[in-house]
């Protein structure tokens, strides 16, 4: 099936309004990665991933994990407009006690939530750990007959992950136990949190990621369709490597103050979000999802059920 860019691209616009909108209510918060990588979440979510709303936990979905936690609206966002138990109610409710969306994702309290992340780099050693976990579930489990376990584990992770030595050892026994189910987006925009990244690192981190045993790929990551494509290399190599995309980001994408800056790293641009929503060819309606765009992801879900079926089917002749 063919990506429908039209659609997804209002998508990604709008799960951009929906985090500057959360961001804006609670003066607080991360508007750089949402907006930055708006247009993976809408491939991944919208195209890509395997997943079941109404199964959070189905054990052979992909498992998705954002190890740059401070952008928690992004996965929000996408869980909201996916169809799981994420109503715009909460969303509203971002960063607030006892809501489903907290200030950084915490295990538990949200619905397709895998696992907690904020300390930086601790959502790559989550990511292999988890890899390891469905690489032995699936070695024990599967048949020549019936293949039960053949999910993907794929992890967003930024700058500032990839700078911390946790992220680096982990990555290293990632590739040296061939973990090739396992596949990084990098979102390199080249900032971190106080300073253009260029202040603190001049490393080719493709290159460092190449020589643990990672195949590489270097893309335009606000490209939907160069994002697919390389994400679908990723899903079809079975070669024992992990996979490891560099996704080219404008942080921030959508609030020109602050785009491309350190600023966007925060709640700096949210004196700038009405302006930028009108820009974006947002309503004057906050929390604004369109019923076209509720509507692509409805039958999108149709189908993500009807691979869940057949999966069952295998599982229940096992």
């Amino acid at each position: 099936m063919s990506l429908n860019i039209e659609i997804l691209s209002k998508a990604a616009n709008q799960a951009r309004g929906l985090c500057m909108d959360a961001v804006q209510a609670s003066q607080s918060g991360h508007l750089g990665l949402p907006l930055g990588c708006a247009e993976i979440g809408a491939v991944l979510f919208g195209h890509a991933l395997k997943y079941n709303p109404d199964q959070p936990r189905w054990i052979n979905r992909d498992i998705f994990v954002l190890s740059g936690g401070h952008g928690s609206m992004f996965l929000y966002a996408w869980l909201h407009m996916s169809g799981y138990d994420l109503p715009m109610s909460e969303i509203k409710r971002f960063r607030q006690l006892h809501s489903k969306t907290p200030g950084h994702p915490e295990f538990g309290d949200t619905p397709g939530l895998e696992c907690t992340t904020g300390p930086l780099g601790q959502g790559v050693g989550n990511s292999v750990g988890i890899s390891v976990a469905t690489k032995m579930a699936a070695a024990r489990f599967n048949t020549d007959e019936h293949k039960i376990f053949d999910q993907h584990v794929v992890c967003l992770c930024s700058d500032g992950d990839m700078q911390e030595g946790v992220a680096s050892e982990a990555c290293a026994l990632a590739a040296h136990w061939g973990l090739d189910n396992l596949i990084f987006i990098y979102d390199s925009n080249a900032v971190t949190l106080d300073a253009a990244a260029k202040e603190t690192q001049s490393e080719d981190t493709g290159k460092r990621m190449q020589a643990y045993g990672f195949d590489v790929q270097e893309i335009e990551g606000q490209d939907m369709q160069q994002f697919l494509d390389a994400f679908n290399v990723a899903k079809r190599r079975d070669n024992g490597k992990p996979q490891f995309i560099i996704a080219h980001t404008l942080i921030g994408k959508g609030i020109p103050e602050v785009e491309g800056t350190y600023k966007a790293h925060g709640e700096a641009g949210a004196k700038f979000v009405d302006a930028a929503r009108k820009a974006l060819g947002l309503p004057d309606e906050h929390y604004f999802v369109s019923k076209d765009v509720y509507d692509y992801f409805a039958q999108h879900k149709k189908k993500l059920l009807a691979d869940y079926n057949r999966w069952e089917e295998t599982y229940g002749r096992c």
